[in-house]
């Protein structure tokens, strides 16, 4: 399966944030060249949003390009699929090898626009994915995040601004 059936297969109407969202993820899936590496202006990315249901915290990350608290995530690179890109991801940012052993169903989609003259980038299209952890074996890289924190939710909607990663808490509850 390649990135465009893969992702094909998992935008639904009833996990887009709006109505909007879901047409425009159609859209521009038809457009093609998907990945940063095809189109630096416009592409698909994924967020993992690390949850303990135990004490039912979730991992956030005062992310240094952004400069905001969002959850983990990244682009997808030419060649890859959905589960390869998260699995690279988290290995990346929080240190842990292969978490995911098959690919999870996301749980929202999104698009975030970008308005950062230093970045080419102006729209993500956005993958949302819950990683179950207790975070035991996190290894965060400090060259992504200026420093990272476990929050109730409660208390991550006291600090994140982003709509979009405001839409993911909101499906958490």
């Amino acid at each position: 399966m390649d990135l465009y059936q893969n992702i094909a297969k998992i935008i639904k109407r009833e996990i887009c944030d709006s109505e909007e969202t879901y047409r425009e993820f159609c859209q521009r899936l038809e457009q093609g060249s998907l990945t940063r590496d095809e189109n630096p202006l416009t592409h698909f990315g994924t967020f993992f949003l690390p949850f303990n249901p135990k004490n039912k915290q979730l991992f956030l990350a005062h992310h240094k390009k952004s400069g905001l608290w969002i959850a983990p995530g990244g682009h997808i690179d030419k060649g890859e699929i959905l589960l390869e890109t998260l699995n690279r991801e988290i290995w990346e940012e929080l240190g842990v090898k292969d978490h995911f052993k098959e690919a999870p169903n996301p749980f929202l989609l999104t698009i975030t626009r970008i308005n950062n003259t230093t970045q080419p980038c102006k729209t993500h299209y956005d993958i949302w994915y819950l990683m179950t952890t207790d975070g035991a074996n996190f290894n965060v890289d400090p060259q992504e995040f200026y420093s990272t924190k476990w929050l109730s939710i409660d208390e991550a909607r006291k600090i994140v601004t982003a709509p979009t990663n405001i839409a993911a808490l909101k499906m958490l509850c």
